[in-house]
């Protein structure tokens, strides 16, 4: 009894390092977003201008985990984390110090590269230990660890412009940093053996190996459906301070309860996935949740475009799109690696590459439309429509297959 109680406490544990260290992602998108009108405003420059900033971070996370998949196949898991961890902390300085919009957008690029190692890492650590429906449930879990950053970094990022300039965000996106390397070193061991890792071929042809993956018609498919799940997601990000602040006058110092409602209603979806996907499979959860976010989106394109409802009219559409955001992450996840289960890594971070790409494709698209309520919602139901299209290909060329109870890996 003792023994289980043991492994249990290990597993939590094992679980909320996972979660710190991917936290770090949402923490430097989501902190930021109360500061960026006021940015706008001190530099002189568009909204269009400051989402870019979004955008180039998007991009170093797209660019970092490209770099990192083959390389954490070839020397593992853990030296992949020590660089990247301690690049972001590198580049948060650089932050903290920019003068100008140009110099912020360009640290912000080198700070999404390093924060990559984090979520790549992550998802191949997982897969290294789990398979099938338990390596879902497991990321579920990370996920929804993973959920608290950007239901407080709103919160905290508020808070710290109430008593210090947007400079004091990335000081505290620093300190975290260090304590994400303290628990890396003293809780988290490495999980590629030595034996699994990938020597007899160059990081060239593994990189090469992309390429084969892609044109794996299913992986390709998941890849497609999940990143445009994501592109949603980023869309609501790029645009909700300029949404809420300025558009609907809500105070940055509330506006991280407005966005927290809505990363709640994430957690909560992502939590029921963590228990039902045992039950029902990953492809069938993932079909609910894409169809869920297409419904919801048009939903929210039609209550914008007629202003039917007002503020409420727009959040209460976002609050129920996003609920399945994170149940589509977790699915997408396992579907692909249990197609690459060799190749945990390459397979992680591609999914990585192309989440991260349709964000800052997104992003980017918000900003170029007018950055408000109805920009957003456009590139929302583009996106979603996207990722319906893309899963309804997928159960066609792969019928489903039933359910089955997952094996822990030994």
């Amino acid at each position: 009894m003792a023994q289980a109680e043991q492994s249990r406490v290990a597993h939590l544990i094992f679980v909320g390092v996972l979660g710190m260290l991917t936290a770090i992602a949402p923490l430097s998108i989501d902190m930021y977003l109360p500061a960026m009108p006021g940015l706008a405003q001190e530099f002189s420059v568009s909204a269009a201008y400051v989402q870019y900033s979004l955008s180039l971070f998007f991009i170093g996370l797209a660019l970092g985990q490209l770099t990192y998949g083959p390389i954490s196949d070839r020397y593992g898991r853990l030296p992949v984390l020590y660089f990247g961890i301690s690049l972001y902390l590198l580049a948060s300085i650089a932050c903290a110090m920019s003068t100008s919009v140009g110099m912020l957008i360009a640290a912000r690029a080198v700070q999404g590269f390093g924060a990559a190692a984090a979520p790549v890492m992550a998802r191949a650590i997982v897969r290294d230990k789990f398979e099938g429906s338990h390596a879902a449930s497991v990321m579920s879990f990370v996920v929804m660890v993973m959920a608290t950053a950007p239901l407080v970094a709103p919160l905290l990022g508020g808070l710290v412009l109430t008593f210090f300039s947007w400079q004091g965000i990335f000081w505290l996106l620093f300190i975290y940093s260090i304590a994400c390397l303290v628990a890396l070193r003293l809780l988290l061991a490495e999980s590629h053996a030595h034996h699994r890792r990938v020597r007899d071929r160059s990081l060239l042809s593994q990189y090469i190996g992309y390429l084969a993956l892609l044109r794996r018609l299913p992986i390709a498919l998941f890849l497609l459906c999940g990143s445009l799940m994501f592109g949603a997601l980023f869309s609501y990000v790029a645009g909700s301070s300029f949404v809420y602040i300025t558009q609907f006058g809500i105070d940055k110092s509330l506006f991280g309860f407005y966005f927290g409602a809505n990363v709640l209603a994430m957690l909560v979806g992502t939590f029921a996935n963590a228990r039902l996907v045992i039950h029902f499979g990953y492809r069938t959860l993932l079909g609910v949740a894409v169809c869920n976010t297409f419904v919801c989106g048009l939903v929210l394109l039609v209550t914008t475009l007629t202003g039917l409802g007002g503020f409420w009219g727009v959040a209460v559409p976002l609050f129920f799109l996003l609920s399945t955001v994170g149940v589509a992450g977790a699915n997408t996840v396992a579907g692909l690696l249990d197609l690459a289960p060799d190749a945990a890594g390459a397979a992680s971070a591609l999914f990585g590459v192309c989440q991260f790409t349709a964000g800052a494709v997104a992003t980017w698209c918000v900003g170029a439309l007018g950055g408000d309520a109805i920009a957003m919602a456009i590139v929302m139901s583009v996106s979603a429509a996207g990722s319906v299209g893309a899963y309804v290909a997928l159960i066609r060329r792969v019928p489903l297959p039933a359910p089955r109870t997952a094996r822990l890996q030994r």
